[in-house]
């Protein structure tokens, strides 16, 4: 079933949804809850100045693949499940 899963096309689609969903979300709220608003100047001074961008950029990948790797595996493994039956 793993096998399966991981090689079907809809599963890669999932994931990718889910973890650009991931991103966008994660990275609005954090930016509510840290800067009190939208406050984008605060937010390039602290998180993308002086060469912190990549780790930023790196650690929301990262962040949201495994996010979309996890519920996209849930998902599939639910529909393989209710077609055999």
């Amino acid at each position: 079933m793993f096998k399966t899963i991981l090689s079907s096309r809809s599963y890669w689609k999932s994931v990718t949804l889910l973890a650009i969903g991931f991103i966008v979300l994660f990275s609005l709220i954090e930016l509510i809850m840290q800067y009190q608003g939208f406050n984008f100047s605060a937010f390039i001074t602290e998180r993308i100045n002086d060469g912190k961008w990549l780790r930023y950029a790196l650690s929301r990948v990262i962040g949201g693949l495994m996010y979309g790797m996890i519920l996209g595996y849930h998902f599939e493994s639910r529909k393989l499940k209710k077609k055999r039956k």
